[in-house]
């Protein structure tokens, strides 16, 4: 078929695309490696023996909680055993139908730190989400100088609070956020949901969320997030930002629009959250994550869909098209197989930091023509939401749309 065309027009052709590939291929791979590693090393703000202050801040903790039965115990064991001086821990029943309630009454009844609160069903109010009410609703009893919120499929190291308000007081930061340590059990575990993490910490340029001169750019994560009760107080609260499912990204974005000054940090060696259990989970969890930390925009998921489809999957279409033209005069197959060896080299390596980061084996980037397809699902379902407004979220069943503003009041 080739030899029916002009020979010329042919190499002209084939070398424009040699060139196109080249770019949206292993050096897009390339630059983004590059990215996150730079990104990494601007997050590494937690040091083990940072003094605190003469007179530590008292921080309290809260942790809400539904159906959480299961785990609940061992995370709140792990916040009581904090080394950290001055802390007292509210604990939220968020309506639950299983034994977290229970759970939670039976520690506080020997730990006077603690304290429960119990949401009853058919409480929620219109355009709440359940976790900011509850979180709201347990804010009204904070004593704290500062707020530790813990999401209850979190554990704790003892000196996580230690590191976290050591690091803020010393350098007057406001709002410090940890990215866990991802716990996985399960082969989907441990193979999507690190890089689901990734592509979330791209589309949104976590890093660049630590640079204060950058005020549209801003990011924190529910599962940690330590704040300065003036801040808290200053954007409203969760009542501020009560419709939000991804109400975390946007107190972040409220706190650097008020001047104070939020952190992002990598916690690997403080905390671990496993976020989901099976595969079904891990596809509605993360959709629902892309779709709500753009408030309901679809944009930055397409373009992180487009990412993937360009940059990761052409290395198969440069493969056969090397393997089709390899006996042909001029070394074009030869040429197209060295770049596409050198795309899948640059992306294993890639994705096996990605997964060496989260506390997986990079052994897992080996599974990427698995888990990229899965990351495509997510992305697609995340893009159908945009437009359907449908989220179920902790058993809970919401269609309000999420304002483009939040309430605060400023």
């Amino acid at each position: 078929m080739l030899e029916a065309y002009d020979p010329a027009m042919i190499r002209n052709v084939e070398h424009l695309l040699f060139i196109v590939y080249l770019l949206a291929g292993p050096l897009a791979w390339a630059f983004f490696v590059f990215s996150i590693t730079i990104g990494r090393h601007k997050m590494m703000l937690l040091k083990p023996g940072r003094k605190l202050p003469a007179n530590p801040p008292k921080v309290t903790v809260l942790v809400p909680a539904k159906d959480e039965g299961q785990r609940i115990r061992s995370c709140l064991q792990s916040i009581l055993d904090q080394n950290y001086p001055d802390f007292n821990l509210i604990a939220i029943d968020d309506r639950s139908t299983d034994e977290t309630g229970k759970v939670m009454d039976e520690m506080a009844e020997t730990n006077p730190r603690m304290q429960v609160l119990h949401i009853q069903d058919g409480t929620l109010g219109e355009g709440w989400t359940g976790k900011n009410n509850a979180l709201w609703t347990g804010a009204k009893y904070a004593q704290g100088a500062w707020l530790c919120f813990v999401d209850s499929d979190v554990l704790l190291e003892p000196d996580a609070l230690h590191q976290t308000v050591s690091i803020a007081e010393g350098r007057h930061y406001d709002l410090v956020t940890l990215l866990p340590r991802l716990e996985c059990h399960t082969i989907w575990e441990s193979t999507v949901i690190p890089l689901a993490g990734a592509a979330a910490s791209a589309m949104y340029l976590i890093a660049l969320s630590n640079n204060n001169r950058l005020k549209k750019i801003a990011f924190a994560n529910g599962q940690y997030l330590l704040i300065r009760r003036t801040a808290y107080d200053a954007f409203g609260g969760h009542e501020a930002v009560k419709d939000r499912y991804c109400e975390d990204v946007e107190i972040a974005h409220l706190v650097k629009q008020l001047g104070f000054r939020p952190r992002v940090s990598w916690g690997n060696a403080v905390c671990s959250v496993r976020m989901y259990s099976s595969l079904k989970s891990i596809i509605r969890g993360w959709s629902r994550i892309y779709y709500a930390a753009r408030v309901g925009s679809p944009w930055r998921t397409l373009a992180a869909l487009s990412f993937v489809v360009i940059c990761c999957f052409s290395w198969f279409a440069a493969m056969a098209y090397g393997l089709l033209r390899v006996s042909d005069v001029g070394l074009t197959g030869e040429r197209w197989l060295t770049a596409a060896t050198v795309h899948v080299g640059i992306m294993l390596a890639g994705l096996g930091c990605i997964y060496r980061w989260s506390g997986n084996s990079p052994l897992n980037a080996l599974s990427f023509p698995v888990s990229l397809v899965i990351l495509v699902i997510i992305q697609i379902k995340a893009i159908v939401m945009c437009y359907t407004k449908k989220v179920e979220w902790r058993g809970t069943s919401y269609q309000h749309q999420m304002r483009q503003k939040s309430s605060a009041p400023f």
